[in-house]
């Protein structure tokens, strides 16, 4: 797909600095058939005017739209609003706290030239306070990602090496064909909170679509996880959200669901009770308020997958 038209779609909220060194990196991009749709997902009309602000300083150097909704509608929901507005038959999307190599479009959109490619992703290297939240020990890292037999999710988009067909994308690097997300219904808003694995699902729709997900390491965005904004939330909230949207990603894309769901909960009680890493980002003082959130989210998890599987 040569002639493609990129759209790069980016949902924020609060986060107008880090915004603005992602945009930066946008303006140095060696390809330049592209348009940026950024969706404010803000709660304050301070940072309003600041994203005017940001439109007016960016305006005439990239073919840019701000959105603004009304309220807080989360991640899905605005990343679909942002679909809605795009022209480009591309859907590329990254986090606002991300800086994008200056070739991260060129190597994305060479991809597209086969038919059969539904969706393009890349490495998200960690620096700044990311880098100091690397686990020092990672499983399989000669894996990426994929979904392992028990349903557990194998990142390590960090890691990557080589090109290589995978399962699922990372949110912080991933495109797919935009009559793909379309067909699929678009992001689905049942991942709610910290949206953790609404892209899984999303992946996985476009592959049962008969179309393979395909991961270039030379795609690569830089994260440097901002401390506040977006989707973060506190530790205790993080796990009750990772447990709930897990538990509904099982029940709604997976076969073998009690299994998987039940294996998946023993291995986070195992995680809870050694005291093992809590979150990405933080660390808690009170562990048992994290087996508390965890257990409240896969209960929540399981009502809901029970609530939406009989409509």
């Amino acid at each position: 797909m040569q002639n493609s038209f990129i759209s790069v779609v980016t949902a924020t909220r609060n986060r107008e600095g880090f915004l603005m060194g992602l945009l930066e990196s946008l303006c140095n991009q060696s390809f330049h058939d592209f348009e940026v749709i950024i969706v404010d997902d803000s709660d304050r009309s301070r940072r309003k005017e600041r994203m005017a602000d940001i439109d007016k300083t960016c305006s005439d150097k990239l073919k840019i739209k701000i959105l603004r909704n009304p309220r807080n509608i989360g991640l899905p929901l605005s990343l679909n609003r942002g679909v809605s507005k795009a022209n480009g038959d591309i859907i590329v999307s990254t986090d606002d706290d991300c800086i994008a190599d200056k070739d991260w479009l060129s190597h994305i959109v060479k991809r597209y030239k086969s038919p059969k490619i539904g969706g393009v992703g890349g490495r998200v290297v960690p620096i700044e306070r990311d880098a100091l939240w690397l686990p020092t020990k990672t499983k399989r890292t000669h894996l990426v990602g994929r979904l392992s037999w028990d349903g557990n999710v194998i990142s390590n988009f960090e890691l990557g090496q080589k090109p290589v067909f995978v399962d699922f994308l990372s949110g912080a690097n991933m495109s797919f064909r935009r009559e793909l997300i379309k067909k699929v219904g678009g992001f689905s808003p049942i991942y709610k909170g910290n949206a953790y694995r609404f892209e899984t699902g999303l992946s996985l729709k476009v592959k049962k679509l008969g179309f393979k997900i395909i991961f270039d390491p030379n795609a690569i965005v830089f994260h440097r996880r901002a401390n506040k904004g977006g989707c973060r939330v506190n530790v205790y909230d993080w796990n009750y959200w990772f447990s709930r949207n897990h538990t509904l990603f099982v029940l709604r894309c997976l076969k073998g669901k009690v299994v998987k769901v039940f294996l998946f909960t023993l291995e986070q009680l195992l995680r809870i009770l050694r005291h093992q890493r809590a979150c990405p980002y933080a660390k808690p003082k009170k562990w048992h308020l994290v087996l508390q959130m965890f257990i409240k989210g896969l209960l929540d998890g399981l009502r809901t997958g029970e609530l939406t599987s009989n409509r």
